[in-house]
């Protein structure tokens, strides 16, 4: 008896003693987990109904696939070894592929012979890989590099009148009558570089934080030709979940990343992106056919939006609004539109 309860004494003290080890084994195979990288399925809808108007940029729909982060193809790893600014053992390597399509059309859609000063009608239909590099440099800090290249048909082969003519019937309002005037067929072509930085802001009350972004990029092809420089801020919880909601190009885009870092979280954000444009098909027509134009386009436009985007586990909605500058002499007016967005993380 008096074995068999020095056996239980010793056994109950190699438990105790063996209990510190276990946990921090435990721990520090927590900390050895790598942190949970999911990738996202995003749908976008831009639509000037929330500007009042159906005219210009008038509809958009875009649906986004982005990897888990370093889950990408071996010739794309290859390839952004060989790029000097991208450090593969600090940054955080994603590819996406989406598909967009974009209406536009002039002020009066009733007339069946549009205005020749007006923009024309127009449908751009198109597929986009995109690579994205986030880097974190130190607390607070990260930058964000985008390449994207936008393959597609502008023309009646984009489906433009279909799509608007049965949108309207669906919601019943005035149809259009002059995409008989639209741009001709041709492929279209887009090649994207964008470089985003992130800077951590002050914390407030409440667990608010806040942080600010400046981006730069250039479009080159024969769609668009342009610059951009801009600029956003945010407030709100679990900002570190993205660089800010999806969005259809030209934009303040987020390209699309979402990791939840909390439960729920969201914030409101606001921003400014200037662009200097060389080329744009929707306004200068086509390149290589005869087609409609405008011939007074400006070369400087700007966009100012402001909106909210909220969290709930792996699903976040968020709203923009959006001003744009006049894009011709003719324009009546700037162009104002909403952006309503669905992101989910897997």
């Amino acid at each position: 008896m008096a074995f068999i309860r020095i056996y239980r004494a010793a056994a109950l003290a190699a438990l105790f003693l063996s209990l510190p080890y276990a946990t921090g084994v435990v721990a520090q195979e927590a900390e050895e987990q790598p942190a949970r990288t999911p990738g996202v399925w995003s749908l976008t809808s831009e639509n000037d109904l929330f500007g009042g108007t159906d005219r210009n940029y008038s509809n958009g729909l875009r649906i986004e696939r982005v990897t888990p982060a370093n889950e990408v193809t071996p010739a794309l790893k290859w390839v952004a070894n060989r790029i000097p600014i991208l450090d593969l053992e600090r940054t955080e390597l994603r590819q996406g592929f989406a598909l967009s399509h974009t209406i536009f059309t002039p002020e009066d859609i009733e007339a069946v012979n549009p205005d020749p000063n007006d923009r024309p009608y127009a449908a751009w239909l198109y597929g986009s890989a995109t690579v994205v590099g986030t880097t974190r440099l130190g607390p607070g800090q990260m930058v964000q590099d985008v390449l994207q290249v936008n393959l597609g048909v502008v023309g009646p082969s984009a489906g433009g009148e279909f799509v608007q003519r049965n949108w309207h019937d669906l919601i019943e309002v005035v149809e259009p009558e002059g995409w008989d005037n639209q741009l001709k067929d041709e492929v279209g072509l887009e090649i994207t570089a964008q470089r985003m930085r992130q800077f951590k802001g002050l914390d407030l009350p409440f667990g608010l934080k806040t942080d600010h972004a400046l981006h730069g990029g250039v479009t080159l092809g024969n769609v668009r030709t342009y610059g951009t420089l801009g600029g956003m801020a945010r407030i709100g919880w679990d900002l570190g979940s993205d660089f800010g909601p999806p969005r259809i190009r030209p934009a303040l885009a987020g390209a699309g990343v979402f990791e939840p870092g909390q439960p729920f979280g969201g914030y409101l954000f606001a921003g400014i992106e200037g662009r200097a444009v060389a080329r744009d098909m929707f306004l200068d027509g086509n390149l290589w056919r005869d087609s409609p134009r405008v011939t007074d386009r400006r070369d400087y436009v700007g966009d100012a939006q402001f909106g909210i985007a909220l969290h709930q586990g792996d699903v976040q909605i968020a709203f923009t609004y959006v001003h744009r500058t006049e894009e011709f002499i003719e324009q009546a007016g700037p162009q104002r539109f909403g952006a309503v967005s669905i992101s989910i993380a897997r």
